[in-house]
């Protein structure tokens, strides 16, 4: 947000964020593996919306990648595919953030799986809003204003409605096993360790980033 980053730190964070995104919707289906009904019932509205509301063209793993492969593209001055950012190497804290969630989301302790789904969707709109912001550092790689704004439909899609929905349909999933304090404590355990995850998977991404930068 303080300034534009060289092309190869913009590489390196398209790569690694479609890297840490592309499963998140296979990620919010693991909770329907609770057994309690109002959870499950939040969890299927929130993949609905991650699913396009039933447009496959519009899913929020798509997004992403159209996004990215055109600020790429916009920025090297060549042709850049989502195939080419999607198939780079993922550094080992990107995996992590990966398996790490998929622990969480797997595990048989309710509580645990549904204080890490809160997490990643308050993490989701509270990161989304700033690299938002970030993006707009690059809005003149765009031929006209018109072409910025729907390259961003990634971002509006989430800001506008879905990711606030998700906050609030997490939280109540989250409630509905969540019956004294020894399952708050499970809960906040969960939800700590997606936002560990999440923090790691950003010092890695701004290592590499430093890495890359300085062997251009």
């Amino acid at each position: 947000m303080g300034g534009s980053l060289a092309h190869p730190e913009v590489r390196v964070f398209a790569e690694q964020y479609l890297a840490c995104t592309v499963n998140t919707s296979v990620m919010v289906a693991l909770v329907l593996n609770t057994s309690d009904l109002k959870a499950r019932v939040e969890c299927v509205k929130d993949l609905y919306s991650e699913y396009g509301n039933g447009d496959a063209s519009k899913a929020h793993l798509v997004l992403p990648e159209g996004f990215l492969g055109d600020l790429l593209t916009g920025i090297e001055g060549f042709p850049v595919s989502a195939e080419e950012v999607g198939g780079a190497p993922a550094p080992a804290t990107t995996q992590a953030v990966g398996s790490g969630q998929r622990v969480l989301l797997e595990s048989d302790d309710q509580p645990v799986v549904q204080g890490a789904l809160p997490a990643q969707e308050h993490l989701a709109y509270s990161m989304l809003t700033r690299l938002h912001e970030d993006v707009r550092e690059y809005e003149g790689v765009y031929e006209t204003d018109d072409d910025f704004h729907e390259a961003c439909e990634y971002f509006y899609a989430h800001i506008g409605e879905a990711e606030e929905d998700h906050e609030a349909q997490a939280v109540t999933s989250a409630a509905a096993v969540c019956r004294d304090e020894g399952d708050l404590a499970v809960v906040t355990e969960g939800f700590t360790g997606c936002v560990t995850l999440t923090a790691e998977y950003w010092r890695g991404d701004a290592s590499e980033m430093t890495r890359r930068a300085a062997s251009a």
